[in-house]
């Protein structure tokens, strides 16, 4: 169940994240912990994994070989 907060809860939270944020330059500092999950506590992982999507690739790749692969990038 999603608990609505109120426009005056939100607003005293956001006056202690951003008094908890000091100088500006820095992030505000708002604890989400509290707050309810959005999706179902229950949900089960997509049944999608690593070895299927590398299967779909190789199947693409051979389907279509003028295609260039993607580039991996570094962050």
């Amino acid at each position: 169940m999603i608990v609505r907060k109120s426009k005056a809860q939100l607003d005293e939270e956001l006056n202690e994240a951003l008094k908890e944020t000091f100088p500006g330059s820095d992030a505000i500092a708002i604890d989400a912990s509290t707050d309810e999950p959005i999706r179902p506590v229950g949900r089960r992982p997509s049944g999608i994994d690593k070895g299927l999507v590398e299967d779909l690739a190789r199947e693409v790749r051979k389907s279509h070989p003028q295609s260039r692969p993607l580039r991996r990038t570094e962050t």
